[in-house]
């Protein structure tokens, strides 16, 4: 997409993009930058982190040209929105590994293949030393752009590039201008804090730090028993529509379509920020790196921090379903049943009662009897939000958890 770039009056705040394949260079930079705030950029998450002081606003921009990113349309309609109408400064972090000319052109035509020609005009390319600051420096008349080595200077030298080049504004050719407004306004009532919001990088990068305050709903199961889909219906619960980017990919397929832990954070019904975890089937024999995935799935699923969805299909009850509890435990580390609920899906499908149904499957009702007898059932084909507040009041200790929610139901159940 080419920029149309308009005449700016450049706010005392400027908007800078982080771009690169290193997180810590990046953070490294960004720090660099934000000379007052030494914190800044602690997170070694390879997704998007949002700074700022008096003087600019930095967004860390997750790789979307890795071959292994999994949404990276998504990704960029993520920044497109995050940055929006336009950022006044690219950075370009180039590592020691990457210096070669190839490299680093490969990666600046990435940026204008996605961005338009016109970026250059607005993109400096930071590079790790003088070396190959020396040997690169034919790039800067052959792509119109800015090529630099970070310094103790850095902050100024941002705000006198920002100062001599109109801000970058995008002209939405390649992705449409009412997505990106419309993912901009769900945005704007997430609070980054320095920390990712969600995840859409390689399993093993942390995608949350302890410390944080969001509790996490993660949903575990095989293959195909719904378990995106039913992420989606919490997701899109009190909404008059699901965000299309927001939302987890889902479609009707014996395959393996989560292949990696993926994050979204919600908001309503819950009256509180609540991180959805959807996660791969670990046992599945396509599973790349398992065993990377389940740490990362451990980052969310901790005792006191979560409730776990165990997602099982109304009237399936495979072989590799036997069990299945105990051996999510193993792989865990702990006794998840504590906090677990059992979700059954495809309850359009239920004749009679679940209460029946349960009981006249003996395997099915082990499982839920080790999870406390708490048991919920999805028709994830249903627009009714009732489903989603009934399971938010099988989740324990859920008026402490969830105390506006909890309060927000009393009401709506007092007679008057």
């Amino acid at each position: 997409m080419k920029s149309n770039r308009q005449p700016s009056s450049h706010p005392a705040k400027s908007t800078i993009a982080l771009f690169g394949k290193k997180v810590p260079l990046k953070n490294s930079i960004g720090k660099m930058i934000l000379t007052n705030r030494p914190n800044a950029f602690a997170t070694t998450s390879n997704s998007f982190v949002m700074e700022t002081n008096d003087s600019f606003k930095i967004i860390s921009v997750p790789d979307f040209f890795d071959e292994e990113c999994q949404h990276p349309d998504q990704l960029i309609i993520d920044f497109m929105a995050l940055s929006h109408p336009g950022p006044d400064l690219f950075i370009l972090a180039i590592d020691s590994e990457n210096t070669k000319e190839d490299k680093v052109v490969a990666q600046i035509k990435n940026l204008k293949a996605t961005f338009g020609d016109n970026i250059t005009a607005n993109l400096v390319i930071m590079l790790p030393d003088a070396k190959s600051l020396s040997s690169l420096r034919q790039l800067e008349q052959k792509f119109n752009t800015q090529l630099a080595v970070a310094s103790e200077n850095l902050a100024s030298e941002c705000k006198k590039w920002c100062s001599d080049h109109k801000s970058f504004q995008y002209n939405y050719e390649n992705y449409s201008e009412d997505v990106v407004l419309r993912r901009m306004t769900a945005l704007e009532n997430i609070s980054f804090d320095g920390h990712p919001v969600y995840h859409h990088g390689t399993a093993g990068d942390s995608a949350c730090e302890d410390s944080d305050n969001i509790f996490n709903i993660v949903l575990l199961g095989l293959t195909g028993t719904g378990k995106s889909a039913s992420a989606n219906t919490i997701l899109t619960a009190d909404q008059s529509r699901g965000d299309p980017i927001q939302l987890f990919k889902s479609v009707p397929s014996p395959m393996m379509v989560t292949t990696q832990c993926e994050v979204r954070i919600v908001e309503k019904p819950f009256e509180r920020k609540v991180r959805l975890v959807d996660t791969p089937d670990f046992f599945h024999d396509q599973i790349r790196n398992p065993q990377a995935q389940v740490d990362e799935c451990k980052k969310y699923c901790k005792p006191g921090q979560c409730v776990v969805l165990l997602v099982l299909q109304l009237g399936r009850f495979t072989h590799l379903e036997r069990g299945i509890l105990e051996k999510l435990e193993k792989k865990l580390g702990w006794e998840i049943r504590e906090s677990t609920i059992v979700l059954l899906t495809h309850g359009d499908d239920l004749k009679g009662s679940l209460e029946k149904f349960i009981n006249a499957h003996d395997r099915l009702k082990s499982v839920v009897e080790l999870c406390g007898d708490r048991c919920h059932l999805f028709n994830n084909n249903s627009k009714n939000t009732k489903q989603v507040t009934e399971l938010i009041k099988k989740i324990p200790d859920y008026k402490d958890l969830f105390p506006k929610f909890a309060k927000k139901q009393s009401r709506s159940c007092c007679i008057l």
